[in-house]
Formats: C-alpha cells, sequence, structure tokens
C-alpha cells in the first residue's frame, strides 16, 4: 500500500542515493529534467516534468513497496512489465535485485526512448532487460488503437478507452503482441512476477489470455480501473484471479482504481 505524508521521503531517502535533487530542485522541474541515482544499486536516471507524478509514485509513496516485493522474488527473477512507461519500476527493481531478467513492454515512443537512454547510460543493467515498444493484448491482432495525449511528450494515461482521460484527444496505432506470444517467444517456462500497468487493458490482458499460462506465472501485481459494472471491475476481476488459482489482495489508489495482488496458492 502506497505511503503518504512525511512517510513518503523515508522512502524517498531509502530508495534515491541522491534526495537533494528532489527537495531542492522540485520547483524547476517545468524548466529542467531531474536527474536521479538508486540506491543501494546505483542506476541513474533522468525524470522530466511530465513523468514527475510517476517519480513520486514509484520511489516516495512507494507503490509497489518495493523492498518487500523484492525479498519475496528469487535470487535470479523472471518478470514481465507491460506497461513499462519509461521503466522507472524495472529501475527500481534492479536496484535491490541485480540480477532480474526483465522482460518490458510499452507502446508510447517518447516513453520507450528515455527508457532506452537510461538502459544505455549504466552498462550494468543492459544484459537483464529487453525493451519492446509495443502494446500487449489477450487477443491477437496486429495493431490496438490507443487514445492519447496530442503532444510528443511521455505519457501515462494513454489508454484503449477514447474516454479514459480528458486529454487523450489523439488517435494512433500501435504494433501489439499476446501475453501468450511474449511467453513462447522469449522460451519462458516460469514467470516469478508479471506486473501490468496499462490504463484499462489490463481486462483484455488477463480474460483474454489461455488460462493454462497462468499456471507459469507466480505472482502478479495489477493496477486495476473500474470501468464499467458488468467485468471490467475490481470485484469481478478480483474474483476471476481467484478462479485462476491465486490469493489476492487489493488496495484502493484513488477512487476508481485499485492496486490488486495475487501470488500462487
Amino acid at each position: 500500500m502506497s505511503v503518504k505524508g512525511f512517510l513518503r521521503y523515508q522512502r524517498l531517502f531509502r530508495h534515491i542515493n541522491n534526495p537533494e535533487e528532489y527537495i531542492f530542485n522540485k520547483s524547476a522541474r517545468k524548466n529542467k529534467a531531474l536527474n536521479f541515482s538508486t540506491r543501494p544499486n546505483k542506476i541513474t536516471f533522468e525524470v522530466p516534468e511530465s513523468l514527475y507524478q510517476v517519480f513520486k509514485e514509484i520511489f516516495m509513496e512507494d507503490v509497489y513497496e518495493i523492498d518487500t516485493l523484492s525479498k519475496q522474488l528469487p535470487y535470479n527473477p523472471t518478470i514481465i512489465d507491460i506497461g513499462a512507461n519509461a521503466g522507472f519500476f524495472c529501475l527500481q527493481l534492479l536496484s535491490k535485485i541485480e540480477r532480474a531478467t526483465i522482460y518490458a513492454y510499452e507502446p508510447m515512443l517518447a516513453n520507450v526512448t528515455l527508457f532506452k537512454k537510461t538502459v544505455e547510460n549504466n552498462d550494468k543493467i543492459k544484459d537483464f532487460i529487453h525493451i519492446s515498444q509495443m502494446a500487449v493484448t489477450g487477443t491477437k491482432k496486429d495493431f490496438l488503437a490507443l487514445y492519447a495525449e496530442p503532444e510528443e511528450k511521455n505519457q501515462v494515461v494513454a489508454s484503449v478507452f477514447s474516454d479514459f482521460n480528458k486529454n487523450n484527444l489523439t488517435r494512433i496505432q500501435v504494433p501489439c503482441i499476446t501475453l501468450e506470444e511474449i511467453i513462447n517467444n522469449n522460451g519462458l517456462m516460469n514467470i516469478d512476477l508479471l506486473k501490468i500497468d496499462c490504463e484499462g487493458s489490463e481486462y483484455d490482458i488477463i480474460y483474454n489470455s489461455s488460462p493454462n499460462i497462468f499456471l507459469l506465472i507466480q505472482k502478479m501485481t495489477i493496477e486495476v480501473h473500474n470501468i464499467d459494472t458488468d467485468k471490467c471491475n475490481i470485484d469481478y476481476f478480483n474474483k476471476y484471479i481467484q478462479s485462476l488459482g491465486y490469493q489476492t489482495e487489493y488496495q484502493p489508489i484513488n477512487n476508481f482504481c485499485f492496486a490488486l495482488e495475487a501470488k500462487k496458492c
């Protein structure tokens, strides 16, 4: 569960090697990108103003409770990150577990460009992160329509739903791959963690993937959005995940978004 108030600064000092960059320069973030390095394993990365809130969610609010999560994973875990954005979750995880192998999928070009730049600037993580500029689906198709902000900048709310965010005024098409294809194409026999944060596409990915592939997935952490009162809501989704053989728990992030964790029974 994410932390609030002063506890955010405790997490900042726990996860970031140079917290003074945030403390002294946060008011200048609209004029320049902030530059951070993680701890204990040092990975340097840049945070543009458009991803400032994402940085706070990952490294200050600690939405993934990274210290707890990393202790639940094996020494060299295999991880699939769907909706990787600019890679902040991957960086945070690799700052705790040096040898995690991560397959990261992100459809938005600006996010992928920044993510790849970070990997190129940190030699020690190059062999552990595999980045693909693709959307992930449950139903096989060549391209997926997404609604996004018109600016060519890093984005956090691009979605398959046209009304997901009032600023998503541009319709784009992106190449896509199914979760099952990710597993088969990479020859994965076990996935220690599946992380999904894709603004409503979690329903297609989970509902339309073969139940057999979940036999390979040990743990999931999923951002779930209440879209309707039929099957695209946390209550129905939670029960479906349980039917796949997982124990689940979830916490609200806001009034229509939840953080769900699932682990094999």
